[in-house]
């Protein structure tokens, strides 16, 4: 970027999808929070004070000009009173920035602070309540959901969790919500004493009785409130704040790693993910130490919008990875991965976002090789590669979404710009600096040194260029192989291609054939057959004995078009006959997923209930979106109705996505 002109104002984020002021003259940025909160399920609003410790920049404000601490709130955050180093600041000392009001980005709130010299330290107190959502679930905190006891498992108690990826922290309370501001946190949390409160931290005290707050408790509880503390001592950025108050229990599977659901499910659960330790060590492997002390994994309700949240110490996942056959904890290995890669090393704004995710698929797929084998590190791929065509043919392939770098300018949501593109295409181009560079033996060491030079910071897409042309450049002085690479291969990357063209990337990694040949033969098989009943008698169950889901996703991948809202290359009458010799109704998720979108684009009628059972079971935005998708191009009145019935049962951020979807 050029530097600003003569008069031209500062720049005072680097973040296009923040109202935070963290750089320049005159202004502060925090390094550490305390917070202090109740959870209060009766008002389904999370309330309480926090303090930010915070240093003022380097540069003095202009003449005539205040110090100012700028924080990020959504629009709904109520703000009642700011203190700064104790004094409570009267109204004309701080207020909300309705001149840069935003129904994306917020209602930033500005405080003034006293006259000080570049550097010192100053504690801002603000005093917060967040937005009770309505009877529909709508218009409340974006980024907490509150689950009545009849959506949990136990049907005893409620729940809450919260989900701050990309930009929703700021919903749940004020704060720099922008990567570039990293600061470590403490907590102190009351809840009714049946609950748990856990964070992504690690917990240090309670649960211990404490004062009645003046609020109610839930129904199902008593009159007893307990308060938990936590601290996280490795700097974070905002959207890795998390907070989940439950019927809580714990199984422990491994030295740092215990597993948490609600009691019903606490067994099938650290069953499920019993594999985890050889995740964090074969990460530790590849990666350099895991520096966050424990790596716990909460099991949340259907609704979790995504497939894993790698909130620090304490991951969350979906349920719909409880295939009972361990196929689906790939999604471990990714989150494991994000302790460096976005955990450590942060994107610094989300138009980096594919260097958070692109290195975690990269790495994820060697841990899944060094824990499993090869084979299972192939299946993955051709998955991710379907996926990404499927994703780039949604956008189209001219999208400003499909580049790695999307322009998120303009007070974009970044919500919007969310897709496979980021991880797929991401994990492409460090396939292809790898290839670039000799291989394996050399790219390795270099993403330890990685990991080392970036660790606790940020870092742009240009920054990892650098530090790979400046490590690279170094080596090739004592290695001729390198060196022949640096003259080759490396230096005929174009860069600005890589990272700003739309559509499919020019490299893909290759994809060894072999595991997934009998799978795309079986396709052709059903392909050929067609709707001729005699063709399709020859099929039956034996065809995909001792099948694994990975090898029954490859088949389905096969004969499904590339396309997110489904149809392929099957008749209705073969997606009956497929259904009932493979028991695909029956399946997990991922199969289901897949066949039933492969079902409705035939406009087959025996896949309707189950695609709308799949719609309205689980929340997951992986699967909600496109089966929603899919139901709109078979029967339009059927999705909207399906979908306004279930709508207070979603995550906010699933629901606004699918809404969207819908037109509704």
């Amino acid at each position: 970027a050029a530097m600003p002109s003569e008069g031209a104002a500062p720049r005072r984020s680097a973040d296009p999808s923040t109202l935070s002021e963290p750089l320049g003259p005159g202004r502060a940025r925090t390094v550490h929070l305390e917070l202090d909160a109740t959870v209060d399920f009766v008002g389904r609003r999370l309330l309480g004070h926090v303090d930010y410790h915070c240093t003022r920049n380097s540069e003095a404000p202009a003449e005539g000009e205040n110090w100012e601490l700028v924080l990020d709130a959504s629009v709904n955050l109520q703000i009642s009173e700011v203190h700064v180093d104790g004094a409570v600041l009267n109204a004309s000392q701080w207020s909300r920035d309705e001149a840069r009001k935003s129904e994306v980005l917020g209602l930033a709130l500005r405080v003034q602070l006293p006259a000080g010299s570049p550097n010192e330290r100053v504690i801002v107190r603000v005093f917060f309540e967040t937005a009770t959502p309505g009877e529909t679930g709508e218009g409340g905190c974006s980024a907490l959901q509150w689950l009545s006891p009849a959506q949990t498992a136990g049907k005893k108690f409620p729940y809450m969790f919260s989900q701050c990826q990309a930009i929703h922290a700021r919903a749940m309370l004020p704060c720099q919500d922008t990567c570039e501001c990293k600061a470590t946190y403490s907590a102190c949390i009351r809840c009714p004493a049946e609950l748990n409160a856990l964070m992504s931290a690690v917990k240090t005290v309670g649960p211990e009785l404490c004062a009645e707050p003046e609020w109610e408790t839930p129904e199902g509880c008593g009159k007893d409130w307990k308060l938990h503390r936590f601290e996280q001592k490795v700097p974070i950025p905002a959207y890795l704040i998390a907070i989940v108050c439950a019927n809580l229990e714990s199984r422990r599977v491994g030295p740092r790693t215990a597993i948490w659901s609600e009691p019903s499910m606490v067994e099938e659960c650290a069953w499920e993910f019993a594999d985890t330790e050889k995740f964090v060590a074969a990460g530790e492997n590849l990666c350099g130490p895991y520096r966050w002390g424990v790596f716990d994994l909460l099991v949340l309700p259907p609704s979790f919008p995504y497939g894993g949240m790698e909130n620090p110490c304490l991951t969350f996942v979906t349920p719909t990875l409880l295939a009972k056959d361990r196929s689906q904890v790939h999604v471990v290995a990714h989150e494991v991965t994000h302790s460096w890669s976005g955990n450590l090393v942060t994107n610094e704004t989300w138009e980096h976002f594919w260097l958070n995710e692109g290195l975690t698929v990269f790495v994820e797929l060697k841990i899944l090789r060094d824990v499993y084998d090869a084979e299972e590190a192939t299946l993955q791929l051709a998955n991710r590669l379907k996926s990404l065509s499927e994703s780039i043919n949604q956008y189209g392939k001219d999208h400003n979404f499909t580049k790695l770098i999307p322009d998120l300018s303009g007070g974009g949501d970044p919500d919007d710009a969310f897709s496979t593109v980021p991880y797929i295409k991401g994990m492409a181009l460090f396939c292809l600096l790898e290839h670039s560079v000799g291989g394996e033996k050399h790219f390795q060491p270099f993403l330890k040194a990685y990991f080392e030079k970036f660790g606790g910071k940020t870092v742009t897409s240009f920054g990892m260029r650098d530090f790979f042309l400046e490590y690279f450049g170094k080596k090739a002085e004592s290695d001729p192989e390198v060196a022949a690479a640096m003259k080759g291969p490396v230096a005929a990357l174009d860069w600005d291609h890589l990272f700003y063209s739309t559509g499919m990337p020019d490299f893909l990694p290759p994809c060894d054939a072999a595991p997934l040949r009998e799978a795309q033969a079986l396709a052709e098989k059903w392909t050929a057959a067609g709707g001729d009943e005699a063709a399709l008698a020859v099929f039956g169950t034996k065809d995909v004995e001792g099948w694994s889901t990975q090898k029954l996703t490859v088949l389905l991948d096969a004969l499904l078009s590339d396309t997110e809202d489904g149809g392929g290359s099957l008749p209705a009458k073969a997606c009956e006959r497929m259904a009932q010799c493979y028991g695909l109704l029956n399946s997990n998720c991922e199969i289901q997923f897949r066949f039933l979108r492969l079902a409705l684009g035939a406009k087959w009628a025996g896949a309707q209930d189950a695609a709308v059972h799949l719609a309205t079971s689980q929340g997951r935005m992986k699967f909600t979106r496109p089966i929603y998708r899919a139901l709109k191009a078979y029967d339009v009145t059927l999705a909207r109705a399906t979908f306004l019935k279930h709508r207070g049962g979603y995550h906010p951020i699933c629901s606004k996505m699918v809404a969207r979807d819908l037109e509704v």
